[in-house]
């Protein structure tokens, strides 16, 4: 079972901070004191870190903070990548005799996907010693 994370008030400041809930301790971080309510629970350390921030804002612009941390979790929000293979990429972007080519190249990463300038990509390869410049824009592997 995950462990919940609480947001504190401490009584004696007057400052959020957050704790799992399995923790004994409550010492405020700030000014040391031991005596703190319970603000909110979350499921995790990421909401409880938001909670503390908009806690610990000045009530003027608590709202304004709130809405703007929600836009940016939205825009930034995105399912984890994987990592990329290089190696499958250039051999799906090999001709019959072992050359990519830019253009190859660029409808491999396409079609995969995968959101990186193919030029940059192979420069990357050949800097790894994946590719070979054989003539512009085209490449040889070793």
């Amino acid at each position: 079972m995950d462990s919940l994370w609480l947001v504190l008030l401490c009584r004696s400041c007057e400052r959020a901070f957050g704790r799992q809930s399995s923790s004994k301790d409550t010492t405020c971080p700030h000014c040391n004191h031991t005596d703190a309510k319970v603000l909110s629970r979350h499921h995790s350390a990421g909401e409880a870190s938001k909670a503390v921030s908009v806690a610990n804002t000045p009530p003027e612009i608590r709202e304004q903070l709130s809405t703007w941390m929600n836009q940016q979790s939205n825009s930034t929000h995105s399912p984890e990548k994987s990592p990329i293979d290089g190696d499958h990429i250039l051999s799906k972007s090999e001709d019959k005799e072992g050359y990519v080519t830019l253009e190859s190249l660029r409808k491999v990463l396409v079609s995969s996907n995968i959101h990186i300038d193919a030029e940059s990509f192979a420069e990357h390869a050949c800097s790894e010693g994946q590719l070979m410049r054989a003539g512009v824009n085209r490449w040889k592997r070793p």
